[in-house]
């Protein structure tokens, strides 16, 4: 009996939710900064990976010290861009996991407060 009482009960609440949100008139927007920070953080690995693997195979071939030289800063500065990609892809990562976690903890909370109002 309580089994059917709760489902209609959390029915009830789910649609009234709904009908709140369609009040807001909040639309969910186009713009995500995060997706934009993870495919930027992407492509930014790629091409500093892309430039590191070039200029180390360039260096094999470089015929004298400065050009040896100048291979290895570049390759450096690939490493760089590679650093910075990855760490935009974890800040991205990161900040789409806590917003789930934050969403799930406030679900948990109105379920339990439920539970404690209701019996």
């Amino acid at each position: 009996m309580s089994d059917t009482t709760d489902a209609a009960g959390e029915s009830s609440r789910l649609e009234e939710f709904h009908q709140e949100v369609g009040k807001l008139r909040a639309s969910g927007g186009r713009a995500n900064p995060d997706r934009w920070v993870f495919r930027i953080g992407l492509i930014i690995t790629i091409v500093g990976l892309a430039f590191t693997l070039v200029s180390f195979i360039m260096t094999g071939g470089a015929s004298n010290a400065v050009n040896h030289l100048d291979l290895v800063v570049s390759a450096i500065f690939g490493l760089s861009l590679t650093f910075i990609g990855l760490v935009m892809i974890a800040v991205s990562s990161f900040k789409r996991f806590m917003r789930y976690w934050l969403v799930r903890l406030v679900y948990e909370y109105r379920e339990q407060t439920d539970r404690v109002v209701g019996s």
